[in-house]
């Protein structure tokens, strides 16, 4: 070490620093490329998923159709058979480079049951009623094996995409720990040799030090150090240098860090934006068929009304005529005998009943039908300004004082909990009115049920609202200690025709309609809290 002269020291250290910065960013420039290929591929993998279930929802609308325009023969079955085969073909093309064997499978299936939709079509329009179904009993077995291979393409392609995703958070990983590793490897080597350095280099310097201390206090005899090839006069600039590539060892480092938060953020990203992704494919699904729902509902309803309507009529006279005909018929009847007077009386007793239960099922169909052709309708309404506290203590009384006219003996605690400081929010004051009717309503059954069911006379029912304000949006809770909710049908509620009410009671559209009203005219949300046996509670919120 003496032979070397101090600037050759320092450029060897420097010079070995560098190298070992620069085969460490390389090695992990190579773990982010690949980490960033994965990354690409498992987006491209969701993208599949995504068409996988769309392929999915286009083979129901295709299934449909063509056993609809098998059995009805119409047109515009067919087209809309054709459009649905389709929109199928596009997914099946968008998946065939990842999954060609299962979309060939499809494909032949899908032709195979449209040939036997044909021959059943032709089938049936030659009064062949046995043969077309034969035909489209068969055509159900292909229906089930694209189903199966549908399902599997999705299950595979989760299973390649969550595959890939392991991998990359692997692969991220293994870049992190190739990074922390060489930082501490090159802090190791670094600290080594600037040690040594340094070493060399105070050494001279203390017995240069030493002798000129000892040349000070005369010692003229002192020992002086051989001389050497290094620049001991120059020490200062060295250490210039030296602090220069400190320096620069700490701005490597730093740019080390900001790429592993880089390389964090973008993973963030990506998982969030397929959360989003994954949301929105739901949303757009269920909208799908809701709004498919709405028309098929609009359909049956109106072509129900009618033959309804003559039931309804026909029912209420034939009373009137067996009312008329018992007095007409009564000189006739006292000249029977007692067995066969109360034998005719127990027939014309058993076809008024019998009457009369066609009435009350009758009206009980129509409020159905009303309530299709309601919820077909969707929501309306005209928007303006309004006191929300108002708009909720009305609706309560209204709800309270209709209850009690079905039942005098009903009765519960009202308690209301309004924000003073709400103000007025501009919606749509009838539908919501609506909305809160039906909220009330299901509390008072449900408390009302407890109550029967409880057998407790310490049991008070109670229905409790609440307002509050939280600036850009306000909320509105309907609370009541009823029966509850078990947690394995709160996902069904929003359906329509859902009911938890025993037959008769109750059409299940009320909160489909409520759900509609706030979620799609009003841009809000509500949600639903329960514990069976304790309580329910209806949350919505609305925005500003």
């Amino acid at each position: 070490m003496p032979f070397v002269s101090i600037r050759s020291r320092l450029i060897f250290l420097a010079v070995l620093l560098l190298a070992i910065l620069a085969v460490a960013s390389a090695l992990l420039i190579g773990q982010l490329m690949r980490a960033s290929d994965d990354l690409a591929e498992e987006a491209k993998l969701v993208s599949i998923v995504k068409n996988a279930n769309s392929a999915s929802k286009h083979f129901g609308d295709l299934k449909y159709w063509i056993t609809d325009s098998a059995k009805t023969l119409f047109v515009r079955s067919q087209q809309n058979a054709d459009a649905a085969k389709a929109r199928l073909d596009l997914d099946l093309k968008a998946i065939a480079p990842v999954d060609p064997a299962g979309v060939a499978a499809i494909g032949g299936e899908v032709d195979t049951l449209s040939e036997l939709a044909r021959k059943a079509a032709e089938a049936y329009s030659s009064d062949d009623s046995a043969g077309g179904n034969a035909l489209m009993q068969q055509a159900q077995s292909h229906i089930l094996n694209v189903d199966r291979e549908i399902e599997q393409i999705v299950d595979r392609s989760e299973q390649h995409a969550l595959a890939r995703r392991d991998a990359s958070m692997r692969q991220a990983q293994t870049a992190v720990n190739v990074s922390v590793a060489g930082g501490i490897i090159t802090l190791v080597v670094a600290l080594s040799l600037t040690a040594l350095i340094v070493h060399s280099i105070n050494a001279p310097l203390r017995r240069l030090e030493h002798s000129m201390a000892a040349i000070t206090r005369g010692e003229l005899d002192a020992t002086i150090p051989p001389p050497g090839r290094d620049e001991i006069g120059a020490m200062a600039s060295t250490l210039g240098m030296l602090r220069d590539s400190l320096i620069e060892r700490d701005r490597l480092e730093r740019e080390r860090r900001r790429a592993e938060a880089e390389i964090r953020a973008a993973r963030d990203t990506a998982q969030a934006a397929l959360r989003e992704l994954k949301a929105a494919q739901a949303n757009l699904i269920q909208a799908e068929k809701m709004a498919s729902l709405g028309q098929l509902t609009a359909g049956i309803a109106h072509e129900i009304k009618n033959p309804l309507n003559f039931v309804n009529n026909f029912a209420a006279l034939s009373t009137e005529l067996l009312d008329e005909l018992k007095q007409t018929a009564g000189p006739a009847l006292v000249a029977l005998d007692s067995d066969g007077r109360a034998e005719v009386e127990e027939v014309i007793a058993m076809l008024t009943g019998n009457l009369q239960k066609i009435i009350e099922h009758g009206k009980r169909a129509d409020n159905i039908v009303k309530s299709m052709l309601e919820h077909s309708r969707g929501v309306t309404g005209e928007r303006r300004e309004v006191d929300l506290n108002a708009l909720v203590d009305e609706a309560l009384n209204l709800a309270y004082h209709g209850a009690r006219a079905q039942d005098q003996s009903f009765n519960i605690t009202l308690e209301q909990k309004l924000d003073a400081d709400l103000g007025r929010i501009e919606l749509a004051p009838q539908e919501m009115t609506r909305v809160f009717l039906n909220l009330f309503g299901n509390g008072f059954y449900a408390a009302t049920k407890r109550a029967q069911e409880n057998g407790d006379a310490s049991f008070r029912p109670t229905l409790t609202v609440a307002t509050r304000d939280f600036g850009e949006a306000v909320e509105v809770r309907v609370r009541d200690n009823g029966t509850g909710i078990p947690p394995e049908i709160r996902d069904k509620l929003f359906q329509p025709f859902f009911t938890t009410k025993p037959t008769g009671e109750g059409t299940g559209l009320g909160l489909s309609i409520s759900y509609d009203i706030v979620t799609q005219q009003h841009g809000g949300t509500i949600t639903i809290d329960s514990e069976p046996g304790v309580f329910t509670e209806f949350t919505i919120r609305l925005p500003r």
